[in-house]
């Protein structure tokens, strides 16, 4: 099985190797790239969906050259190399002590992880009040793209939009060098903290269900991956009551195990899943049916726990959630034993062969 969360550590990744990457949905986590297709804010769970905005015929709409200009002429503005300097860092710090969420503790560990190379090709701009840097964005290159990472700016100058700016310089960059597409990462339905990223133009998404990038204008609720299994899962666990098969739904917010460089294993990353409950249950195996907005198939997992989980996720993490509701326990997929895309068969397979289930 694929996994919906990824990591690689290659060499390097530049040129059509960052297109490549980008263009599957991967992104830049410090020296590594990575995809993931959902996510966890305090005890609710979302799907990310990833956008990408087509820069061949795009224009500038008019508020954002508004913007532009009036930026443009009191501030000036320049595209360097990535160069790490004690006066940048001191920006990112004081950017960092007015962000709300997570940060990295510097700019360094942020893009590097505290190296002293790059495994991308990163171009910073710089925007200067006079002497005084207020702005800075970074930015990756590939052959025919550009991955925004990371913009940090003077909250003095919150009033002139920089954070947004920066977006807007990186796509005017992507302009001067015919760069194909933007990536600005990904946005999240129903939490509105990323939909800046929509504000920049008529994006594409990438579409699970055929691995597709189509127009975000006509994408739908019921689109959402995480919405799907829901809806899927919840017409199998309603039809299974007539086999007298118990089967609950349970949320994972481990799903992103796979991320973590941990022990070779496959680990269960589907955000959402029914248990079965076996005949004779054991304390070794558990059985879940997840729903894979992939391939549109319902599977039966046979699974196991990881002992010692909490090796990787401390207690205070997972205590936040409520065991009634979430699965806290770290799971290893020991086993696919079925999968079909069709209700009737998964009803009948599991009705058949709900003995088997030890």
């Amino acid at each position: 099985m694929s996994f919906f969360a990824e990591k690689h550590y290659p060499e390097a990744v530049v040129g059509a190797s960052l297109d490549d990457y980008l263009a599957k949905g991967w992104y830049r986590m410090g020296q590594s790239i990575f995809t993931t297709h959902f996510l966890c804010f305090g005890e609710q769970l979302y799907s990310a969906i990833w956008v990408r905005l087509l820069m061949e015929n795009h224009q500038f709409r008019k508020g954002q050259r508004k913007l532009m200009r009036r930026n443009a002429e009191r501030f000036h503005i320049k595209y360097a190399p990535l160069e790490i300097t004690p006066e940048k860092e001191a920006l990112y710090q004081k950017y960092k002590k007015h962000f709300q969420g997570f940060i990295a503790r510097s700019l360094s560990d942020s893009l590097l992880d505290g190296e002293d190379y790059n495994t991308f090709n990163t171009i910073e701009s710089q925007i200067y009040d006079g002497d005084r840097l207020i702005g800075l964005s970074f930015f990756d290159l590939g052959k025919d793209s550009v991955a925004s990472i990371l913009g940090v700016y003077d909250p003095d100058y919150a009033h002139h939009s920089i954070g947004y700016y920066t977006m807007l310089l990186e796509m005017d960059y992507c302009h001067q060098h015919n760069i194909r597409y933007y990536y600005p990462g990904y946005v999240v339905p129903g939490y509105d903290r990323f939909d800046y990223k929509l504000r920049i133009g008529d994006v594409e998404y990438l579409r699970l269900s055929n691995n597709r990038w189509e127009p975000y204008r006509n994408f739908t609720e019921e689109e959402i991956p995480l919405k799907q299994m829901e809806r899927s899962l919840e017409v199998v666990r309603s039809a299974l009551t007539n086999f007298n098969i118990t089967a609950r739904r349970y949320y994972y917010p481990l799903f992103e195990a796979n991320l973590f460089g941990m022990l070779q294993a496959t680990y269960l990353d589907f955000p959402v899943f029914l248990k079965i409950d076996p005949l004779y249950p054991t304390p070794q195996f558990s059985y879940f049916l997840v729903f894979d907005v992939r391939d549109q198939h319902y599977k039966l997992l046979r699974c196991s726990n990881f002992d010692d989980f909490r090796f990787y996720f401390n207690d205070a993490y997972t205590q936040a959630f409520n065991p009634e509701t979430f699965l806290i326990e770290l799971t290893v997929v020991e086993q696919l034993l079925f999968k079909t895309k069709h209700l009737n068969e998964v009803q009948l397979v599991l009705a058949h062969n709900h003995e088997k289930l030890v």
